[in-house]
C-alpha cells in the first residue's frame, strides 16, 4: 500500500500532527467532495431528489448489513449513542415488571451508562484488571437477575478490545441480553453480531467512520425487536403497507416489524451519504490493509515510549486486545503539562481518565510518532 499516497487523502497533515480519531476522525478528500456535492444538490433543487437520497442511504444499510453478517431490514440510524441507549433503557423498564440488573465495565464512555443509572434500573459494574476486563470477572457479575451486559468492543480510554465472540458465547449460555458499543472499533475490526452472538449493537461512526457527526449505526435482532417493544415511535415508524404517509387518527396502528420501527422522523440524507462514501472509500483500501497498517504504527509506537521509559497503560502484548489506542501515564500533573505542551508543537492527543490518549490512524506516519516521542522527551527532561 501508498500510505503516503493516502496520507494525501487528509489535509489535516498540512496543519497538525493528529492523533485524536477516537474523538473524531478527520474526513478524507473523497467523501468531502460526496458530502459537497450532495449539499449542493439541496442547495441547488430543494427536495426534488429526496427520493433518490433515501435509496441510497438504504444502500448504506445493505453494506453495512453485510459488514455485519445480518440482513438490512436490522439496521437502522439513530442521533448518537445515547439516545440508542435511552431507547434501550425506556424499553427495559417498559417491559420488563420483575427485579433486575444491568452488568457494565467501570471504564465505560458515559453514554453507555447514564441512560440506565438515568432510569433507575440497577447497575453492577465490573473493574478494571491492568486496564483488561477479563471475561470471567464480567461473568463473576452476572447474577439470576442480570438482563442484559452492556460492554464497548474498544474501550473509549485505554484501547483494551474486547473478545466480544467469548463473552457473547457466554452471555447466550445464561440467556443473557449482550449490547456492544462499538464505536471506538468498528468499522477498522471487524464484528460479526450472529457468530458473537449480540442482541443490540450500537456504533457512532464520527470516530473512525470518516464522515463526521453523521449518528450511530444501531443494529437489532429480530429475537430483541419480538421481546421489547420500542417505547418511542414517530411517522416513518409506522407500517403503512407501502404508503409514505399514516394519516390515520384515533385508529389503530402497528409499527414496521424491522429496525424501522426506530424511524422516528426524517434525518440528515446528505452526511448518511457521505458516511455510505466514506465505507466505500475504507473497503477500496481493505479492511485487512488497515488492521496492518494500525498494529504496524502501533509496534512502533510501543517500541518508541518503551525506548523513551515512558509507562504505557493500555493492555498491548496480545494483538487481539489492541486497537488503535494507547493511553501513556507520565505522572498526573505532567500528563495535563504534555497535552498543553503537545498543543504548542501543534501535536494533538486527548486527556482521559487523568492519562494521555493517543490515537493513530492510516493517515499517520512513522515521522508523526518521532515528533510526539521527541516531544513527549523533552518535556520529561524539563520536569
Amino acid at each position: 500500500m501508498n500510505w503516503e499516497k493516502i496520507r494525501n487523502d487528509f489535509p489535516v497533515t498540512n496543519n497538525a500532527i493528529y492523533f485524536q480519531s477516537a474523538a473524531m476522525s478527520p474526513i478524507p478528500n473523497q467523501v468531502l467532495d460526496v458530502i459537497i456535492n450532495a449539499f449542493t444538490r439541496l442547495n441547488q433543487f430543494g427536495d426534488i431528489h429526496f427520493m433518490e437520497d433515501l435509496i441510497e442511504t438504504e444502500k448504506l444499510n445493505k453494506i453495512l448489513a453485510t459488514m455485519l453478517n445480518t440482513d438490512a431490514e436490522n439496521i437502522n440510524i439513530l442521533p448518537n449513542n445515547s439516545f440508542a441507549m435511552s431507547l434501550l433503557a425506556l424499553s427495559f423498564k417498559e417491559n420488563i415488571k420483575t427485579p433486575f440488573n444491568i452488568v457494565s465495565m467501570f471504564d465505560e464512555f458515559p453514554s453507555n451508562t447514564v441512560p440506565f443509572e438515568y432510569k433507575g434500573i440497577t447497575m453492577k459494574y465490573v473493574e478494571a484488571e491492568n486496564s483488561r476486563f477479563p471475561i470471567e470477572n464480567i461473568m463473576s457479575k452476572v447474577d439470576k437477575n442480570t438482563l442484559a451486559v452492556v460492554t464497548s468492543y474498544v474501550q473509549f480510554c485505554t484501547g483494551f478490545r474486547q473478545d466480544i465472540e467469548t463473552l457473547g458465547k457466554e452471555l447466550k449460555k445464561r440467556n443473557v441480553l449482550f449490547v456492544v458499543n462499538a464505536t471506538q472499533g468498528f468499522p477498522l475490526f471487524p464484528v460479526d453480531v450472529k457468530k458473537c452472538n449480540i442482541d443490540v449493537l450500537t456504533c457512532s461512526v464520527h470516530k473512525w467512520g470518516f464522515s463526521g457527526h453523521t449518528g450511530t449505526i444501531f443494529y437489532t435482532s429480530p429475537e430483541f425487536r419480538e421481546h421489547f417493544a420500542s417505547p418511542i415511535a414517530g411517522w416513518l415508524s409506522v407500517d403503512t403497507n407501502n404508503e409514505l404517509i399514516y394519516t390515520g387518527k384515533n385508529v389503530p396502528f402497528s409499527l414496521h416489524g424491522s429496525a424501522r420501527r426506530y424511524y422516528t422522523g426524517t434525518y440528515n440524507l446528505q452526511t448518511l451519504i457521505g458516511f455510505k462514501a466514506a465505507i466505500e472509500y475504507l473497503n477500496n483500501i481493505g479492511f485487512e490493509n488497515i488492521r496492518y497498517r494500525l498494529f504496524e504504527l502501533g509496534d512502533y509506537l510501543i517500541k518508541k515510549l518503551k525506548e523513551a521509559e515512558i509507562q504505557i497503560v493500555s493492555p498491548v502484548n496480545n494483538y487481539k486486545e489492541r486497537s488503535a489506542i494507547i493511553s501513556i501515564n507520565m505522572g498526573n500533573k505532567l500528563n495535563v503539562k504534555a497535552l498543553t505542551y503537545l498543543e504548542t508543537k501543534n501535536i494533538f492527543t486527548s486527556f482521559r481518565f487523568e492519562m494521555l490518549r493517543i490515537s493513530f490512524n492510516i493517515f499517520n506516519n512513522f515521522d508523526d510518532i518521532d515528533k510526539l516521542i521527541e516531544a513527549l522527551t523533552e518535556l520529561k527532561k524539563a520536569n
